[in-house]
């Protein structure tokens, strides 16, 4: 993989989103002139004068806000373009088929392979309005993807090259030209190419639901993954570019849910786990720890149907007692003298017959 150039978005460096926050509207002349002679803060103006530039603002609306000659932001808004330019992420695969005679014709002379026409879509009912629209976007076929794959590769080869010679090029503003004509098809290329996927991302999401909670962060995580597979993917081995996305969006969902695993846990109480049924009483304070009372009155009582080690082992784990903690199934058999699957197997046991207690004798716990 070469790569030419780095640090910039390809969708705000080409207008799919804004570049540059706008914080020079309505400044006065003095105020850009100032800007124009303090070195980083020249190069900020000469970026808002190209922005300005493509929201339709006229050649001589920005010399009256510049304060400067005609000449002068012209060679402003060259600069900006040819900095833009650099910065314009660019990686691509290499092929000696992009150095043949006749590559451009090749490669680009012919429109790309159409699909097989597909039965109506089903869209699920009662999806959210963004899942939806994943629905209308075609699939590709393997020779779709592998026409665009090696489009997109051969775009990013030209524009490296193009690049190069953008210092000692004599028609610099022709050379500029096909430079932001490249950056734009590239741009386009790569964004049909994820938006054909990403339906991918949340036919995976969805295995993984139960296992974390934000379905929608998962969406947006297995998107970035998607995005840079798209990168880094290899069309010229002839394999579908849903299995190698789908490896990497599988190794970065489990990487994320077991991070989401070690946070939740690291918080998570005993106390927790005994009252998730509880509903939350916001009435007052007084009359949350009235049912707090209650509730421990309850299970204490309970408690004092089970023998030494049972009530030992249920107190510990789940810190019942005045003063204790949650302990590990490791640390109550340390206290007890047995092995952490004895404790186990003492827990599920003990669980089993409060429950068959409880039921018994009709127990009811306050707020439960």
């Amino acid at each position: 993989m070469v790569r030419a150039s780095k640090g910039y978005s390809d969708q705000a460096a080409w207008g799919l989103v804004p570049a540059t926050t706008d914080v020079g509207r309505g400044s006065s002349p003095g105020v850009m002139q100032a800007a124009e002679g303090s070195g980083v803060m020249g190069e900020v103006a000469a970026e808002q004068l190209l922005s300005r530039l493509e929201a339709g603002a006229t050649l001589d609306s920005l010399m009256s806000l510049s304060g400067l000659g005609r000449a002068a932001v012209q060679d402003k808004l060259m600069r900006a373009r040819i900095d833009r330019l650099r910065q314009f992420e660019c990686q691509y695969i290499d092929s000696e088929e992009f150095r043949a005679e006749g590559a451009e014709q090749l490669i680009c002379g012919t429109a790309a392979p159409e699909s097989i026409p597909a039965g109506r879509v089903r869209i699920p009912e009662g999806i959210p309005a963004y899942l939806a629209e994943l629905y209308r976007v075609p699939l590709l076929t393997r020779e779709q993807e592998q026409y665009f794959f090696r489009r997109m590769n051969f775009r990013k080869y030209q524009y490296c090259q193009l690049l190069e010679g953008l210092q000692s090029s004599r028609s610099k503003r022709q050379v500029i030209a096909r430079l932001e004509g490249l950056a734009l098809e590239i741009t386009e290329l790569k964004n049909h190419l994820i938006r054909s996927n990403l339906r991918l991302v949340v036919s995976i999401a969805k295995k993984f639901m139960k296992q974390m909670d934000g379905f929608y962060e998962l969406v947006s995580d297995g998107n970035v993954s998607l995005m840079r597979a798209v990168e880094k993917f290899d069309y010229r081995r002839g394999n579908k570019f849903s299995t190698y996305a789908s490896w990497a969006i599988l190794k970065n969902f489990t990487r994320t849910i077991a991070a989401e695993a070690r946070c939740v846990g690291r918080f998570r109480t005993g106390n927790t786990d005994v009252f998730s049924q509880t509903v939350e009483n916001r009435t007052s304070h007084s009359a949350s720890e009235r049912t707090c009372i209650a509730q421990k009155g309850v299970i204490r009582e309970l408690l004092d149907e089970l023998d030494g080690r049972e009530r030992n082992v249920i107190a510990f784990r789940y810190g019942l007692g005045e003063g204790l903690e949650p302990e590990t199934l490791e640390q109550v058999g340390w206290r007890l003298g047995v092995t952490k699957e004895r404790v186990r197997q003492i827990e599920v046991r003990t669980l089993e017959k409060l429950r068959r207690i409880a039921e018994r004798r009709a127990f009811e716990i306050p707020g439960i």
